[in-house]
C-alpha cells in the first residue's frame, strides 16, 4: 500500500515535470536546430543593404550582445546590439525584457533591413518569438575614440570619449525636458573644438537631471540622424566629468567682423575663410520662440548684426556673449536675409552674460531705404500704429506715418496666439527680411503702448495719376515704397518684382511656398479721384502656370494704408488674365470707368493661392495707369 501510494506521488512529479518542459518560453523560444551556414555577421548584414529595404526570410540569424536596453526609458520598443564585426540596432514589435550584457540568438526570418533618417535598422523583430538569450553579463568593453572618428560606420557601437566637455549653454541644462516628454540635444565638445550631440528622450528615466559642469569621459552609443552623428546615453553614471573645464575653442582663430563677412559676400565670396572666429551678443530670444530653432541673432561690438543658422536646434541664450567657429562655413542669402548657414552645434560657445546692445531708433522710411545698415540688428520704431487682431501670428501690417513695414510672428511663438490690442506702440524688434523688411518681436515687452490710434495712420499725401511700369524695381524686390503697399494677409509671401528680356513686371504666386496657404495684396497709393473729371484705370495682366482663378482687382475708398483687412473693397470690372489666356502673354484690361467713385480710393490687386492644395498658378501685373480720360 505504501508502495503503490509513492508510485501515484511519483507520477504526478513526472507528469507536471513534463507539462512544464512543455510551455512556451517567451524569453527562450525553442529552435531545435541552427544551420551554421545561414549565420550572418552584423557586418554581413548590413552589407545588405543597399538603399531599399531588405527582407530576409529562411534560416538566416545572428548572434550578438545587448549594448543599450530599454530599461532607462531613453529607446523604446529597441535593443541595440553588437558584436566583434559593428553594430546594429533591432526594432522590435513590442517592448522586450532583456538587458545589457545578454548573448543573444537572433533568427532574421521576417525581419527588414533598413535605415531610418540614414540610421540602419533592422525591423519587424518579435523579441518573443525570434530572440533567445544565450547568457547574461557579457558585458562589451567600449572603444576609445575622438569625436572626429564617430561616422556612420560606427553606428549602434559603443564607444568611450576622453577629455570632453559639454558646451557652456549646455551645463546645468537637464538631459531632455520630461514634464513635456521631449527629447533634447545637448552639445558635447572636446578641447580642439570639435563637437557631437547627446540626444536623450523626454521619457528617459534621467531626463530631469542636469548636465555636470565639468571635463572627463563619456560612454555612450554612436547614433545618427540624417548628416549628423549623435550619441545616446545608457545612464548617466556612464557620464564622468569631473575634472577642472577647459576654456573654449577658437582663442588663436582670427577674429572676424560682421562688416568683414558681410564686405567678402558683396565681393563674390561665399565661404568664410578657414581659421575664423566671429564674437558678439546673441540678440534674439529663444525662450519665446519667435524664430526657427535652428537661428539665431548676433551683433558685435560693432552694432552690426547677422543672421546664424546651424545645423540642429541651438541652446544660445538671450544676452549671452557667445563665440562661433566659422572656419569654411557658407555666406548665403535666405529669401533676402544675409546668413552664416550650416554651423554645427557645437561650434558655438557661450562665455557666460554679454551686454546686450541698445537699440537703434529709426522710422519705418529709414529702415526700408537702408536696410542693409539695420539688417539682423535691434533697433527701435517710435509712435507706430498697430491694428487689432485675432493674434499675433502672421503677419501684421504696422505704420508711423513713415512709412508701412510688416511684423511678423512665428506659429510656434510663445506669444503667438495672443490677441492683438490696436493701438500707438514703441515697438523694439530685430529687422529681419523675408524677401522685404520684417520685424520679429522678441516678446511681447518689445511692444510699449503710448495710447489710441486716432487716425489709423494714414498720413500719405494722395496722387491724382498713376504711372507705375515697375521698371525701377530690382528683381525679386517686393512692391511696395513710393506709396505703394505689399500686404502679406495669409502666409509670408508678397508680390514681387520679377524680369523678363528686360521688362519688369509684379508677379505673385504660391508656387514652392512653405506656407499652406497664401493671399497677398499689392496696393496703389491713394489716389484722389475728386482731382480728374472722368478717371480711369487700365493695366496689363498674364497668367502662366495656371491651375486656379485666384486672380482679382479691387477698390475701396476705406483702406487706412496697412490694415486690409478692415477695409471694404469692392470688385472692379477688369478683364483679367485666366486659364483661357496664353500663357506668359500679358492681356489689357480694359477702360475701366472709376467716375461713379469719389474721394480718395485705393487699388488692390489680390492673390490667393495654395501650395498643399495645388493651386500655384502665376499671376503678373504690368503698365498701370490711372488718368483723367477727360484730358
Amino acid at each position: 500500500m505504501r508502495i503503490d501510494q509513492f508510485s501515484k506521488y511519483l507520477l504526478v512529479i513526472m507528469a507536471a515535470f513534463f507539462l512544464a518542459g512543455c510551455e512556451d518560453d517567451p524569453v527562450h523560444p525553442p529552435i531545435n536546430e541552427i544551420n551554421e551556414d545561414a549565420v550572418m555577421t552584423i557586418a554581413e548584414v548590413r552589407d545588405h543593404y543597399n538603399g531599399e529595404p531588405v527582407e530576409f526570410t529562411g534560416d538566416a540569424m545572428l548572434f550578438a550582445t545587448v549594448v543599450m536596453d530599454e530599461h532607462t526609458g531613453n529607446i523604446y520598443r529597441s535593443l541595440i546590439v553588437q558584436d566583434e564585426t559593428g553594430g546594429i540596432d533591432l526594432r522590435l514589435t513590442t517592448p522586450s525584457q532583456f538587458s545589457i550584457g545578454d548573448s543573444l540568438r537572433i533568427s532574421l526570418d521576417g525581419a527588414v533591413l533598413d535605415a531610418f533618417e540614414q540610421m540602419l535598422q533592422l525591423d519587424n523583430i518579435d523579441p518573443n518569438e525570434a530572440i533567445v538569450r544565450q547568457a547574461t553579463e557579457k558585458y562589451m568593453e567600449p572603444q576609445t575614440v575622438e569625436i572626429p572618428d564617430i561616422s556612420s560606420n560606427m553606428q549602434a557601437q559603443l564607444i568611450k570619449l576622453e577629455d570632453v566637455q559639454f558646451a557652456t549653454q549646455d551645463v546645468g541644462e537637464t538631459y531632455a525636458y520630461p514634464d513635456e516628454q521631449m527629447a533634447a540635444s545637448r552639445v558635447l565638445m572636446d578641447q580642439d573644438g570639435n563637437s557631437i550631440e547627446v540626444r536623450t528622450s523626454g521619457y528617459a528615466d534621467f531626463a530631469g537631471e542636469q548636465t555636470p559642469e565639468g571635463s572627463g569621459s563619456v560612454i555612450a552609443v554612436v547614433s545618427q540622424y540624417r548628416d549628423f552623428m549623435q550619441l545616446y546615453i545608457r545612464t548617466t553614471d556612464e557620464v564622468e566629468l569631473d575634472n577642472e573645464r577647459f576654456p573654449p575653442p577658437g582663442e588663436d582663430a582670427e577674429l572676424l567682423t560682421i562688416a568683414e563677412i558681410r564686405q567678402m559676400f558683396d565681393e563674390g565670396q561665399t565661404t568664410i575663410p578657414d581659421d575664423s572666429r566671429l564674437e558678439g551678443v546673441i540678440i534674439s530670444d529663444r525662450e519665446y520662440e519667435n524664430h526657427p530653432g535652428q537661428n539665431a541673432y548676433l551683433m558685435d561690438e560693432n552694432g552690426d548684426g547677422i543672421a546664424l543658422r546651424f545645423q540642429n536646434w541651438h541652446s544660445l541664450n538671450h544676452g549671452h556673449e557667445v563665440r562661433v567657429i566659422v572656419s569654411n562655413m557658407p555666406i548665403a542669402l535666405f529669401n533676402g536675409l544675409l546668413q552664416i548657414e550650416q554651423i554645427p552645434t557645437g561650434n558655438a560657445h557661450s562665455m557666460g552674460e554679454g551686454e546686450l546692445p541698445e537699440p537703434t531708433t529709426v522710422t519705418i522710411a529709414e529702415l526700408n531705404d537702408n536696410f542693409d545698415q539695420y539688417e539682423s540688428t535691434l533697433i527701435h520704431i517710435e509712435d507706430v500704429s498697430v491694428p487689432s487682431a485675432n493674434a499675433f501670428e502672421g503677419n501684421i501690417q504696422i505704420s508711423d506715418g513713415t512709412g508701412n513695414v510688416t511684423l511678423y510672428t512665428y506659429a510656434w511663438a510663445a506669444f503667438a496666439d495672443d490677441p492683438v490690442d490696436g493701438g500707438i506702440y514703441n515697438i523694439t524688434a530685430i529687422a529681419s527680411k523675408y524677401y522685404s523688411p520684417q520685424l520679429l518681436l522678441r516678446s511681447l515687452d518689445d511692444m510699449e503702448y503710448v495710447g489710441d490710434d486716432d487716425d489709423n495712420g494714414e498720413d500719405m499725401d494722395p496722387v491724382t495719376t498713376i504711372d507705375e511700369d515697375f521698371q525701377d524695381y530690382p528683381d525679386h524686390d517686393v512692391i511696395e515704397g513710393n506709396g505703394w503697399t505689399a500686404i502679406a494677409e495669409v502666409g509670408e509671401r508678397k508680390w514681387i518684382c520679377r524680369t523678363h528680356e528686360g521688362n519688369h513686371y509684379a508677379q505673385a504666386t504660391a508656387f514652392n511656398s512653405n506656407d499652406d496657404q497664401n493671399i497677398m495684396w499689392m496696393i496703389t497709393p491713394p489716389v484722389d479721384l475728386d482731382a480728374s473729371s472722368e478717371p480711369v484705370l487700365e493695366f496689363l495682366s498674364a497668367q502662366a502656370f495656371h491651375t486656379h482663378d485666384g486672380f482679382s482687382v479691387y477698390i475701396a475708398t476705406d483702406f487706412d494704408g496697412s490694415h486690409v483687412q478692415n477695409a471694404n473693397w469692392e470688385s472692379l470690372p477688369a478683364t483679367l488674365a485666366g486659364g483661357d489666356d496664353p500663357a506668359h502673354e500679358f492681356i489689357s484690361s480694359g477702360v475701366i470707368d472709376l467716375s461713379s467713385y469719389s474721394g480718395i480710393v485705393h487699388i488692390a490687386w489680390r492673390y490667393e493661392g495654395s501650395e498643399p492644395a495645388g493651386e500655384t498658378g502665376t499671376f503678373r501685373v504690368d503698365d498701370v495707369q490711372l488718368y483723367d480720360a477727360a484730358k
